[in-house]
């Protein structure tokens, strides 16, 4: 009898502790929710936390009979949690699909096992080697989808929690592993449970900080793209694309090929400004950036300069690819017509095109001789495309 008691106090204090710190995260990550409803992932996390402490509370007020039925509505709930942060990361993670149907099929296929193991079998070391198998292989689902899809500002957090879910997914299966190979006693799966529990207890606590960081991680590139872009368009600032052109010209010189800069300005914007409005105006600088994204390829950016203004940086191209990349983007822009109170207002573009090497080697330079070529398609009649005159020895020099 005292060797079941002495675990069971043990217990007691264990679930208590996982009950507040899985309590607290989910009231930290409610909040957090609360004030950056655009965070996917974050509701999931905030429910799985509190399934956590509602499983573990579960748990304290049946520990005195640990693996009978009465302590299944615990595992369950814990059970629960573990999904529910599984559907978490792969919303927070941006990955396509709806898996909710899934992790609910999933779910009642566990407890509808469980029940019926607990219904069929008195032995209940069955049903613990049951739930800590699932507890495993949702944790190695966690720590692939950690490991295979975060990226940027979020990897150090997905690394480490990563880690913490192989090692919740070890742990659970080497449980798994020993009570099979004593031949599910019960004995057993008591006399290990608190120092189980006890690793949980610093893994769980572990893993609440990790998602607080991946949640630091997510605002960290929020605010660099916020940095980067400009809030009307979405199209790269200017700061942003001349940082852009500063790697693709290091890259040039390291491996060589080329790249070509393009700047377009749309024809007559401020008569269509004053014509249909500003609503009209900002929509049409919003259609345009998007019928470029449509055309462009991904390692090409489009920036914009200011007003109705436009650059485009174009990686890896030669002076004819610029030329044709420009001229379908022209023609594209033509055909665009943006809705207004008064019927569809036209679009039309003047572009001017210089490339690395022949029109210079630098941002202001490349810069000043797309504009030269611009200002001179807006010379010979608008809505055209322009190269910029090569460079003299002398230009290149003194750029």
């Amino acid at each position: 009898m005292g060797s079941v008691m002495l675990p069971a106090l043990d217990l007691a204090s264990i679930f208590i502790a996982n009950a507040v710190v899985t309590g607290v995260a989910a009231f930290v990550l409610r909040f957090i929710r609360r004030y950056h409803p655009d965070l996917a992932g974050i509701g999931h996390w905030a429910l799985g936390q509190a399934c956590y402490a509602v499983g573990f509370v579960l748990l304290y007020f049946s520990m005195l009979d640990p693996f009978q039925r009465s302590s299944l509505p615990g595992f369950f709930f814990t059970i629960g949690g573990t999904l529910l942060t599984s559907l978490g990361f792969y919303r927070f993670l941006r990955l396509p699909g709806r898996p909710e149907p899934y992790g609910l099929a999933f779910f009642l296929l566990v407890v509808g096992f469980c029940l019926v193991v607990s219904m069929v079998l008195e032995e209940p070391g069955y049903i613990m080697a049951s739930t800590v198998t699932t507890q495993a292989i949702i944790s190695s689902v966690n720590f692939l989808l950690l490991r295979r899809h975060a990226s940027g500002a979020l990897r150090p957090a997905a690394v480490t929690l990563a880690v913490l879910h192989a090692l919740w997914a070890l742990l659970s299966l080497a449980r798994a592993l020993f009570i099979i190979g004593t031949g599910f006693d019960t004995q057993v799966a008591i006399s290990m449970m608190p120092a189980s529990m006890l690793g949980g207890t610093f893994l769980l606590t572990c893993h609440a900080l990790g998602l607080v960081w991946m949640i630091v991680g997510r605002m960290q590139e929020h605010l660099v793209h916020q940095a980067a872009t400009d809030p009307l368009t979405g199209a790269l600032n200017r700061r942003a694309l001349q940082a852009r052109l500063e790697q693709e010209r290091a890259r040039v010189m390291r491996e060589g090929g080329g790249f070509a800069l393009a700047t377009f300005d749309l024809d007559h914007f401020k008569l269509l400004n004053d014509t249909h409005g500003h609503v009209v105006g900002d929509a049409t600088l919003v259609g345009v950036v998007n019928a470029a994204g449509t055309l462009l390829r991904p390692v090409d950016a489009v920036a914009r300069l200011g007003g109705e203004e436009f650059c485009l940086l174009l990686p890896d191209v030669t002076g004819d690819g610029a030329m044709a990349t420009a001229e379908r983007l022209r023609c594209s822009l033509e055909g665009l017509e943006i809705s207004s109170p008064s019927g569809p207002v036209a679009v039309a573009a003047s572009f001017g095109v210089a490339w690395y090497g022949t029109h210079g080697h630098d941002w202001p330079t490349l810069l000043k001789a797309a504009d030269s070529a611009l200002y001179c398609a807006k010379r010979n009649g608008r809505n055209r495309v322009e190269v910029a005159p090569p460079l003299t020895d002398v230009d290149l020099r003194s750029a």
